[in-house]
């Protein structure tokens, strides 16, 4: 218990599913979290945690991302973990039915966002001389069957992972990624309409003749999450850890 006693976490994608299990698990280990939300109601999930700060922000505005660091580091201090988790799936469109549209909400929210964020937040942690930064991608990064927004955005997170790993070790600071398989989450929704029929067929297709428990709920994740900001973990940097049930085995 209170592996995180003392540390200053902030957390996207903190209002539902895998953020918000891992803002909750982070704040039971001791730490101080600041849950980063996208709504009114979702900010009203956190009245009355203990450990507990929702900050509402589109963390896909620059600007909005300086406000919300700006924010934490007055009321907190600067972080010492950053946990990329909010995104959004492509809704499995082909690449032929892949807008303009489709494609860059996906990769503004899922890949620009966690950029920007470890870019505002690698300063301070160097600054302390340590920190831990955990990106959450996806099996479709490993595999063929999502849609290409999707699969491209969260397989250019594990590039992006890396590249600070290396960059920034010297200097204390850690970066690594899991890869969820299939969390009962509400991505659906959030994403912003309906499965592509075709897509979703051949996606379930797949997936339900696979040989493993491949779907699982959020608070199977968070473990692992806390376990890689922890300093139990000081020595797994750049590390892709698939948390898929075995998913990605198959």
């Amino acid at each position: 218990m209170n592996s995180l006693n003392g540390k200053i976490a902030i957390i996207t994608g903190g209002g539902a599913g895998i953020g918000h299990a891992i803002a909750s698990l982070f704040a039971e280990q001791g730490a101080m979290v600041a849950a980063v939300v996208r709504s009114e109601s979702s900010m009203r999930k956190w009245d009355g945690a203990t450990g507990v700060v929702a900050v509402q922000a589109d963390i896909t505005q620059a600007e909005e991302i300086e406000r919300l660091f700006a924010d934490v580091e007055r009321d907190l201090g600067k972080p010492d973990i950053v946990c990329n988790v909010a995104g959004i799936n492509d809704l499995s469109f082909p690449v032929t039915e892949t807008s303009d549209e489709r494609w860059d909400a996906v990769m503004d929210l899922d890949l620009k966002a966690p950029f920007r964020i470890c870019r505002r937040a690698i300063p301070g942690m160097v600054e302390k001389g340590s920190g831990a930064i955990l990106n959450v991608g996806s099996y479709a990064a490993l595999r063929g069957n999502h849609g290409p927004s999707y699969t491209a955005a969260k397989s250019g997170l594990i590039g992006l992972t890396r590249s600070i790993a290396v960059y920034y070790a010297k200097s204390g600071v850690r970066c690594n990624i899991i890869n969820p398989g299939a969390v009962r989450t509400e991505i659906g929704t959030h994403s912003g309409g309906e499965y592509h029929p075709e897509g979703y067929k051949m996606f379930r297709g797949i997936v339900n003749e696979l040989p493993v428990n491949w779907i699982c709920d959020t608070n199977q994740i968070a473990p692992t999450a806390l376990f890689l900001c922890s300093e139990e973990a000081r020595h797994i940097n750049g590390a892709v850890i698939s948390v898929d049930g075995g998913m990605s085995a198959c």
